[in-house]
């Protein structure tokens, strides 16, 4: 009997035990939750860590290494793309991807990640499920500290452009996009109160989309500009014949130039019908024909 007692308390102990097993791109934060305790922090444990624990003890595991936000819209995507609107005052769409980290450095104080999961992560846990996966909560999060700064620092420096050379101009847009990656790390810092959680931001974007009927106006202004272009060159030929036609006059005469015109045709036509078998002589003109050679 007295065994069986033992196992059973041994299972109950075993079976209220807190453990926390963390992957290769995890760190946790160990804090003492006890029923007789206050919550204090305890120790932070590192990526490929398995830690037991007692009754009541807490774990919160946040993700390390490299992040994404993805604002495509495609259906894994973070968030739909961001509108804002160009010096001229039209609307674009701007889409592209963000990576950045969390400051997941374990000091033994906690560091900055005790920081922010005191000042922000209890809001949105869990962030990790028990499948090591993302959760919407901390997607919530997500949104609300860099989507929200991204969005306002994709805004404001759209408004230093005209749309056409956001959507036309490759240097434009690289501008564009180096201004928001100089600036986003305080913007986002701007909205944590200073604080420095997240880390290493690299914006890329994709080329910024206009409304569907400027990108057609432009398409049938390129159509207009080719077509006068097609003019302008069609009539340079058109004065450029005209110069030729008034040499030959000026130097065979206006039959002469008839003549010349007519044989000129005729020859491209390898001898049609109905061209002359001779070569007319206008009116006061000489023809030199050589004498046959003596036999």
């Amino acid at each position: 009997m007295r065994w069986a007692v033992l196992t059973v308390v041994a299972a109950l102990l075993t079976a209220g035990c807190t453990t926390v097993s963390t992957e290769s791109d995890q760190v946790a934060l160990h804090y003492d939750a006890g029923a007789f305790s206050s919550t204090t922090y305890q120790e932070c444990v590192t990526q490929n860590n398995r830690a037991w624990d007692g009754l009541g003890e807490r774990y919160y595991t946040y993700p390390a290494g490299q992040r994404n936000f993805d604002f495509t819209g495609s259906d894994d995507s973070e968030s739909p793309p961001f509108t804002v609107v160009s010096k001229d005052n039209q609307e674009m769409t701007v889409a592209g991807g963000l990576t950045f980290h969390l400051d997941t450095g374990c000091e033994p104080d906690g560091g900055m990640l005790r920081q922010f999961h005191e000042d922000i992560g209890l809001k949105f846990h869990p962030v990790i499920d028990g499948d090591g996966k993302t959760t919407a909560t901390w997607l919530e999060m997500l949104r609300f500290y860099i989507g929200h700064p991204l969005n306002r620092a994709l805004a404001a420096e759209a408004q230093k452009y005209d749309w056409l050379a956001l959507y036309n101009d490759p240097e434009t847009r690289t501008r564009f996009e180096s201004a928001i990656n100089a600036n986003l790390s305080s913007a986002v810092m701007a909205t944590t109160g200073g604080k420095a959680y997240f880390l290493d931001f690299n914006l890329t974007l994709q080329k910024p989309q206009p409304r569907k009927e400027l990108v057609d106006g432009l398409a049938a202004a390129q159509v207009a500009i080719t077509q006068r272009q097609a003019v302008i060159e069609q009539n340079a030929t058109v004065d450029e014949k005209l110069k030729q036609i008034r040499k030959l006059v000026d130097a065979l005469g206006p039959d002469g130039y008839v003549i010349y015109e007519v044989m000129q045709q005729c020859l491209a036509g390898a001898a049609r019908a109905g061209c002359p078998a001779f070569l007319p002589v206008p009116a006061g003109g000489n023809v030199n024909v050589p004498a046959p050679a003596a036999t």
